[in-house]
């Protein structure tokens, strides 16, 4: 069964590649950001840990930078966390099955059920931290639940280094302690007395040292973003906004997931609860309930991304399919998944609806396809006026860390771009070097925004020689718009203070 395994997971990650190789899609705004933080490595970074520049270093040094360069991560993340899927539902559940067949079936059937879910096929795809987080948020689970129940010393230290490498990942990683405390309390009460188990912490502890001298060597920034995050600088709260951030929270949970497969989740949620006393269905079913309770806790103070809460869920999908099989609901998720990756399909290819005349469904304005788009031929067009500059003297910058970040990514030859400060939140530029470093060296500038010319800037250099305008079209429409001012002698720009973190 196993080579079966590999072979059709293989047979998706191939099929990724090739979707990406098509180039229909640009890279994300964020991807395009942990690419340029790969060009200047470092112990931390502003709001996210570092792995995933590290991971972006290795595979752009092999593979250029190139979109395939930084997301051949992903592909192969998102292979592993199938077939880690199979193995963590084979090892939890294989005391349940005594057919060994029907487990081999089961735990097949568990690491195909996950291209239904949207996120994870994102994931997969779309080189983000929670990639890697997702990856190591599994192997932990495997990896402690072994622990628990087997009690070697080397699965104690797996566990320890799994998680630290999934804290280097994302942050979020933090957030599997308390659920497992909570399973060990109620289930395994004497692995408060192992003392592996507090090696294993220790451990995990160790990978935050990079993180925590890096804060100190920074005002502690990530602290203060991360807490600005979380809302902890909200004051007043208002009932209103709160359910209305509450309500989106929800939505975005099912829309991450999938809309079609949410009936057997809720289902599998429910179930879970009544058979608490099962130890295996009680230790799924506490790591995604605890994980949604805690956003949907911060929603009722700020709007939550969708995608904050979705590493939790991936011992959910296991539970999902246990009782799709105890309960054999086959007919009803074969068909509820079929639909769930027909929408999938087409997420990743809007443009089919237009070809068969539901484009009204999800029109170009509204889907978040638009983007993904427009980057490459963006960064052509700043290519074409750079050329025609003096060599090397001159700057490319915005006041949007999303532009700035793509443009240093498609500009011929990988320019460093810059971000100025116009009033907006810190973000990764402002620890780097200053773009006032070439005040008045003859510097022309190129200014890239969706806004009109701000006074600031156009003071900031002797003259404006050209302003052009470019607009992005996505299935017929166009779908963004950008200003594009070229300067000629920067003087030095006066920044807004950093008060928004």
């Amino acid at each position: 069964m196993f080579k079966y395994l590999i072979a059709f997971h293989l047979s998706i990650a191939f099929l990724r590649i090739s979707y990406i190789l098509s180039g229909y899609i640009d890279l994300s705004t964020e991807e395009a950001q942990y690419w340029l933080w790969s060009k200047h490595l470092d112990w931390s970074y502003y709001s996210k840990p570092p792995l995933i520049a590290y991971m972006n270093a290795f595979s752009t040094t092999i593979l250029g930078d190139t979109e395939i360069g930084v997301r051949i991560n992903a592909v192969i993340l998102g292979f592993l966390t199938a077939v880690l899927t199979y193995i963590t539902t084979y090892t939890i559940f294989k005391s349940y099955f005594n057919d060994k067949k029907e487990l081999e079936i089961f735990a097949f059937a568990t690491s195909i059920f996950i291209y239904g879910i949207v996120g994870y096929n994102i994931a997969s795809i779309i080189f983000l931290t929670d990639t890697p987080l997702i990856f190591f948020w599994i192997l932990t689970v495997l990896l402690f639940y072994k622990a628990v129940n087997e009690k070697k010393p080397s699965l104690w230290i797996g566990t320890g280094v799994s998680a630290g490498l999934g804290f280097l990942s994302k942050f979020s990683m933090v957030f599997f302690l308390p659920p497992a405390l909570i399973y060990i309390f109620l289930k395994k009460r004497e692995i408060f007395r192992e003392k592996w188990f507090y090696i294993s912490i220790l451990i995990a502890s160790l990978f935050t040292i990079p993180v925590i001298v890096w804060n100190f060597q920074h005002d502690f920034v990530t602290f203060k973003h991360v807490g600005t995050l979380e809302g902890a600088n909200i004051k007043e709260i208002s009932i209103k906004k709160s359910f209305q951030y509450m309500g989106d929270y929800i939505l975005g949970q099912i829309a991450i997931n999938s809309i079609f497969l949410f009936p057997l989740f809720l289902y599998a949620i429910i179930k879970g609860f009544r058979e608490r006393n099962k130890n295996e269905v009680i230790y799924l079913w506490l790591f995604p309930v605890i994980v949604f309770l805690f956003f949907l806790y911060v929603a009722f103070k700020k709007r939550v991304e969708a995608n904050w809460p979705a590493f939790g869920y991936a011992t959910l999908y296991i539970l999902t399919v246990y009782y799709i099989f105890h309960k054999k609901l086959f007919k009803t998720a074969t068909v509820l998944f079929i639909l769930s990756v027909i929408s999938i399909s087409i997420m990743f290819y809007t443009p089919v609806l237009d070809r068969i005349g539901l484009g009204n469904l999800l029109p170009p304005e509204k889907d978040p396809t638009k983007r993904l788009v427009g980057w490459k031929e963006l960064g052509q067009k700043v290519t074409d006026i750079v050329s025609e500059l003096p060599d090397g003297r001159y700057l490319i910058f915005s006041e949007n860390y999303h532009i700035a970040s793509e443009l240093a990514f498609y500009v011929k030859g990988n320019p460093q771009t810059y971000c100025i400060n116009l009033g907006r939140r810190m973000n990764q530029f402002d620890l780097w070097e200053s773009i006032n470093r070439f005040a008045n060296k003859n510097y022309y500038g190129v200014y890239v925004t969706e806004w009109s010319l701000r006074k600031n800037v156009k003071d900031a250099f002797e003259k404006l020689v050209k302003h052009e305008k470019f607009e992005v079209k996505f299935r017929g429409k166009t779908v963004r718009r950008y200003n594009i001012f070229v300067f000629k002698g920067f003087k030095g720009i006066k920044e807004i203070r950093i008060e928004r973190y």
